[in-house]
């Protein structure tokens, strides 16, 4: 029953790391419209506007390409902290499909629970290190 989970438990990885590559363009994308919509900012605060219509769009109001600065870099940001969780969802899939092939269904299935009931899955389980530590 539990080695029929290790394929699913490899499709999901799969998935996430599809997911991951979305948001590495998203992140790449956003970084460099930031840096485009900052250094419009910058060039029309100094009056200096570098689109046709920018002087009738931003001489009154420069700050809304500050603002769309802003969007940008919190959308980065965003992307960022999704491409770190699914990266270590990814570890942990791989460890505990690792621990699942290799005989140990009760850890590998605590390490799957963990993010749904946090570290209290490990609770009442004598866990060993390498060097044969109980902790």
């Amino acid at each position: 029953m539990i080695k029929s989970i290790s394929p699913l438990i490899s499709h999901h990885r799969d998935q996430l790391k599809a997911e991951s590559r979305l948001n590495r363009t998203l992140l790449i994308g956003a970084i460099l419209a930031a840096l485009v919509a900052f250094s419009v900012f910058l060039l029309t605060l100094f009056g200096h506007y570098p689109l046709p219509v920018g002087e009738r769009i931003f001489a009154g109001n420069p700050e809304r390409v500050l603002g769309a600065s802003n969007f940008f870099v919190a959308t980065a940001i965003g992307a960022a902290l999704r491409m770190w969780r699914m990266r270590q969802t990814r570890i942990k899939l791989l460890i505990a499909e690792a621990f699942l092939r290799e005989d140990e269904e009760e850890t590998g299935l605590r390490l799957l629970l963990e993010p749904m009931f946090g570290p209290d899955v490990w609770r009442g389980t004598k866990l060993k290190d390498a060097g044969g530590t109980e902790w």
